[in-house]
C-alpha cells in the first residue's frame, strides 16, 4: 500500500509541475518572439523535469525496485498527462506519437530512478 500511496503522489507532483512549467512557458512564448520550432523540444524538457520530479518524491519510501517504481511513474505520468491535455484540446487521438510518448516517458522514468539510486549508495538499485 505504501508504494502505492508513494507512486501516485510522485504522479501528482509531476504533472501538477508540467502543467505550471507548461504555464510559464506559454507565457515566455507570448512575451517573447519564440518560434514554433522551439516548442516542441522544450515540451520534452518539461516532460522530463516532470517525471524526474515525480519520481525523486516517489522513491523517498522505496527501498528496493527503484527502477520498478520510476517505470510505474513514467507510465502513470503518461496515462494522466494524455487524458488532461486530450480534455483541454477536445482531442482524444491514441496513434504512434501517443505510443512513442509512453516508451520515452516509460524510459525517463526508469532511468531516473536508477540515477537517484545511484546516489544512494545505501538503496539496492535492482
Amino acid at each position: 500500500m505504501a508504494m502505492v500511496k508513494s507512486i501516485f503522489k510522485g504522479v501528482m507532483y509531476a504533472v501538477i509541475s508540467t502543467l505550471l512549467f507548461v504555464l510559464l512557458f506559454a507565457l515566455i512564448i507570448k512575451w517573447t518572439n519564440l518560434g514554433n520550432a522551439v516548442i516542441k523540444p522544450i515540451m520534452q524538457v518539461v516532460k522530463v523535469l516532470g517525471i524526474f520530479l515525480g519520481v525523486a518524491i516517489a522513491l523517498r519510501k522505496a527501498k528496493s525496485k527503484g527502477w520498478l517504481w520510476g517505470g510505474i511513474v513514467g507510465i502513470l505520468y503518461m496515462v494522466f498527462t494524455f487524458l488532461l491535455f486530450s480534455l483541454l484540446d477536445g482531442n482524444f487521438h491514441i496513434g504512434l506519437g501517443a505510443l512513442s510518448d509512453l516508451l520515452f516517458q516509460t524510459l525517463v522514468g526508469v532511468v531516473s530512478a536508477i540515477v537517484l539510486r545511484l546516489r544512494n549508495k545505501d538503496v539496492e538499485v535492482a
